[in-house]
C-alpha cells in the first residue's frame, strides 16, 4: 500500500468535523509568521481556531484587518495544501470554504463583534462558548461543501 499524503489523510477523518484542522500546523503558521501570535483575550483576535485558540496581527492596524485576515492561506502548507494560496486568488468561495468547514475557523471582528463562520460549519463546545460569553453575534458567510479527498483533488488543493 502506497503512503498517502498529509492532505488526503486529514481529509478522510469523517469523524472530526474540521478535518484540516491540526493544532501542530497552527503551531507552526503562528510561529513562522512574523506578524501574528496568538492572543490570550478577544479584543485584537482575528480567527478563533476550533481548540479555543485566538490569533492577532502583532501590530495593530485597522487598515490592513482584511489583508491580515487572508493570511490564513498560508496555513494550508502546513497541512500538506500548498495550492491553497493560489485558489485564494482565484476563488474566494472556495477559499473561504476551506477556511471554514475544513479547517474551522471562525473569523472575528472585535469592533463590531461580529463572528463569521461558514452555513454548515460545525463549531466546537469551546467556540460556542466563548462567543456566547463575549457576546459576539453569528453571521454565515459562506455556503460550506463536505471537505473529503474528492474534493480537494476537485478544486486542485492537493
Amino acid at each position: 500500500m502506497g503512503k498517502q499524503s498529509d492532505s488526503t489523510m486529514l481529509a478522510d477523518r469523517h469523524t472530526y468535523s474540521n478535518p484540516l484542522f491540526d493544532p501542530k500546523a497552527l503551531a507552526k503558521f503562528v510561529a513562522a509568521d512574523d506578524d501574528l501570535k496568538f492572543a490570550d483575550h478577544s479584543e485584537e483576535a482575528i480567527w478563533l481556531f476550533p481548540n479555543g485558540q485566538l490569533v492577532q496581527p502583532k501590530q495593530k492596524d485597522d487598515e490592513q484587518r482584511t489583508t491580515y485576515h487572508y493570511v490564513i492561506k498560508y496555513y494550508f502548507k502546513y497541512v500538506g495544501l500548498k495550492q491553497v494560496p493560489g485558489i485564494e486568488q482565484s476563488d474566494k468561495h472556495t477559499f473561504n470554504n476551506l477556511v471554514t468547514k475544513g479547517v474551522g475557523v471562525v473569523n472575528l471582528i472585535p469592533e463590531t463583534w461580529s463572528a463569521l463562520k461558514g452555513d454548515q460549519q460545525d463549531l466546537t463546545k469551546t467556540q460556542r462558548n466563548f462567543l456566547l460569553s463575549q457576546r459576539y453575534k453569528i453571521y454565515s458567510y459562506v455556503k460550506n461543501h463536505t471537505i473529503t479527498s474528492e474534493y480537494l483533488t476537485k478544486i486542485g488543493a492537493n
